[in-house]
């Protein structure tokens, strides 16, 4: 290169060189918590540590949210990005607590971050490694539950651990920890843009010197012109060199180093998108020729056998003191590293939205869950306290559902004819909902089976009452079995959508479970207290009323018979020689006897006649607005009506003003002793002595 060529060539903006960056060797991982590992692995690991400047610098906005989501994520109220500094814990940002400086001898995560594994303590104080902590023992804090994810930097050094904690024990699930140690790496992203920013800002600064040094070159580049051969090829800066003409006239070292092909073919420039190939017209030194100048023009060098890299090119076209036009000079900076770090920021940037969006959404899973399971909760709560709880399941149904409409249908006898009856109905206008166990239905179906039906479109359904559809306008709608824990089906839940349902939503199938648990809980205990207030008034063996309820009934009896004036009678029926029917055929044959006796005694009496059992095979019964010779017509067709060819003695008495129900049962009983004494399988009445004249 002669010293025209030269002084154009310092002429040219030089661009500023890479500058490398040395990192230590990967440290070796130290075995169990709490063992020393090596001081130069110590101080290599410090050293990363204060590479990435973060210790006693208020935290980021960014670094905030990811502590804020990992409290989110495990659902609870601290968290902590902690960095383990020589002798110190440095929380550099908190949720939940004030953060502060602590010794590295008092840290829970100082014991184990190292380990690079995910640590989960349900319960701190039960654990020996953390019994004397401070952070556990009340000194500090009184932590109980801990979960923390070490924060990994990419040459394998650890730095501190993202920590989640509660004072009350707990417990996440798998997914939980992976999310947090997920969360661990997003902030490890994070700590890597904060560092490369300022390895930039310091590059910039060199090129900044950069360039006020080749300016001092150039000044004195008029003495000592035979230097410029010893620069051109020492700088890591590439150099290219054409003439006027646009012919390359000189590469410096870098340059020559750069297209040095290890296979077989020729270098080639592509575009910044590493696939267009460049013209001649288009190259970096043919452009500052024609245009004058050329300013941070990127390309890529593709050179067989290795890997393409990418170059920002600047140079201006140069001419002599005359005008005569010299030539361009061009120089190219790698900035390959710099866009892969780019590409790899993007990438963690990318990483660290789907994360967020993640998170965002398990969040708002959880919220809806939690509402349905709240809801359902109160549900479940206000069916158990209802007195009549089928309306209320009806309306709980369909809001939980989102639905329509709904009903609950029982097993009914409906004009003769057994089927499901609606017994509750919600928002559906539709009248005498019945489904005859003689016609196939859904609900029948369901009913039947005891699994549930969902019909996207019961317009077009075979087994769909028409009747209903149109009335109603549904058009979506499923049946939900109700059974009771011995398998027996009690009923049928309907629910009901007026738009198309496409399919069963995952969330409803709980519901429906739950709400017909319900309901058959329901119906249980509608059975039970049944059976119980039949338990408190009828008679075990035949099923009439008892003792209990026969003086509940004569009682309510005389009273309306005094107000009214109306008559009353009260009759006692024995049947006669039970005891030796008892001896021949047994006691069963003597039940079986008084069963029947029941039976058809009860079939002689009008709805308003109360029927007891008073004793062994003793009966008493009141026949209100009946006189004493009415009642002999009912006493004789009960007497004739006896199974088994036995008969039966009858004692009739009339309520007379001024008795109690205790005396016209005494007259009745009065009047059955004569019917005995007289030969049994009669009716007698009592006769009320005449009143004294006198």
């Amino acid at each position: 290169m002669n010293r025209d060529d030269w002084l154009a060539l310092a002429q040219a903006e030089l661009q500023e060189p890479v500058v490398g960056v040395l990192t230590a060797p990967p440290p070796t991982r130290a075995g169990a918590a709490g063992s020393t590992q090596p001081s130069s692995t110590e101080a290599a690991r410090i050293a990363a540590l204060h590479e990435y400047g973060l210790l006693d610098t208020p935290a980021d906005d960014e670094l905030s949210a990811v502590v804020r989501a990992a409290a989110v994520v495990a659902g609870v109220p601290h968290a902590t990005l902690n960095l383990i500094d020589e002798n110190r814990q440095c929380q550099l940002t908190t949720v939940g607590f004030e953060g502060a400086d602590s010794a590295r001898s008092d840290s829970m995560c100082a014991l184990h971050f190292q380990d690079g594994d995910v640590v989960h303590v349900p319960d701190a104080s039960k654990d020996p490694r953390y019994i004397t902590n401070p952070w556990v023992d009340g000194r500090l804090a009184r932590v109980r539950f801990y979960a923390s994810a070490p924060l990994v930097t990419p040459t394998g050094y650890a730095l501190g651990s993202l920590c989640v904690f509660d004072t009350a024990p707990g417990r996440l699930s798998g997914q939980q920890l992976a999310v947090l140690e997920d969360l661990a790496g997003v902030l490890v992203a994070l700590f890597e843009r904060r560092r490369q920013a300022r390895r930039e800002a310091e590059q910039h600064q060199q090129a900044v010197e950069a360039r006020q040094l080749a300016v001092l070159a150039m000044a004195e580049s008029e003495a000592r012109w035979e230097l410029s051969e010893v620069v051109a090829e020492t700088i890591d800066t590439g150099l290219v060199a054409v003439d006027a003409d646009g012919q390359v006239s000189s590469l410096n070292r870098a340059m020559r180093q750069w297209q040095h092909s290890s296979g077989t073919g020729q270098p080639t420039f592509l575009a910044a998108d590493g696939a267009t190939a460049l013209s001649a017209h288009e190259l970096p030194w043919s452009r500052a020729l024609r245009e004058g100048s050329v300013q941070d023009a990127e390309v890529v060098l593709s050179t067989p056998g290795r890997s393409p890299r990418t170059l920002i090119c600047s140079g201006r076209a140069m001419s002599r003191a005359d005008g005569t036009a010299l030539g361009a000079v061009v120089a190219l900076n790698d900035v390959t590293a710099e866009r892969d770090r780019e590409r790899a920021l993007a990438r963690a940037h990318a990483e660290t939205a789907r994360a967020r969006a993640a998170i965002e959404q398990a969040h708002a899973a959880l919220e809806e869950h939690t509402r349905r399971v709240q809801a359902l909760a109160d549900a479940s709560r206000a069916l158990a306290a209802a007195h009549e709880p089928q309306e209320l399941v009806c309306a709980v149904l369909r809001d939980l559902a989102d639905a329509d409409a709904a009903y609950l249908l029982r097993p009914r006898t409906f004009e003769g004819v057994d089927g499901l009856q609606a017994v509750a109905t919600c928002g559906l206008d539709v009248e005498d909902v019945f489904y005859p166990s003689t016609a196939s239905s859904l609900a029948g179906t369901c009913f039947a089976s005891t699994t549930q039906v969902f019909v996207a479109d019961v317009r077009t359904h075979p087994l769909a009452s028409q009747r209903h559809v149109d009335a109603s306008g549904v058009v979506s709608g499923v049946w939900q079995p109700v059974v009771l824990s011995g398998k027996q089906t009690v009923g049928v839940l309907g629910v009901f959508w007026r738009t198309p349902l496409p399919e069963l939503p995952d969330h409803l199938l709980p519901v429906l479970q739950t709400l017909s648990g319900e309901v058959a809980h329901a119906v249980e205990r509608a059975d039970l207290l049944q059976r119980l207030a039949q338990a408190a008034e009828r008679d075990a063996l035949t099923g009439l009323a008892n003792r209990r309820r026969w003086d509940e009934a004569i009682a309510g009896e005389v009273a309306r018979a005094a107000r009214s004036g109306a008559p009353l009678s009260v009759a006692l029926l024995d049947l006669d020689h039970f005891k030796a029917y008892n001896d021949t055929h047994g006691h069963l044959g003597g039940d079986d006897l008084l069963r029947e006796f029941a039976v058809v005694a009860a079939g002689c009496l009008r709805e308003v006649d109360t029927l007891a059992r008073w004793g062994g095979e003793e009966f008493v019964l009141a026949l209100p607005g009946c006189t004493a010779e009415a009642a002999v017509a009912v006493a004789d067709r009960i007497r004739a009506a006896v199974p088994h060819g036995q008969s039966c003695t009858v004692g009739i008495a009339q309520w007379q003003p001024g008795l109690r129900a205790e005396d016209v049962v005494a007259r009745a009983d009065e009047a059955l002793y004569r019917g005995k004494q007289g030969g049994r399988d009669a009716t007698v009445v009592h006769r009320a002595p005449s009143p004294d004249p006198t």
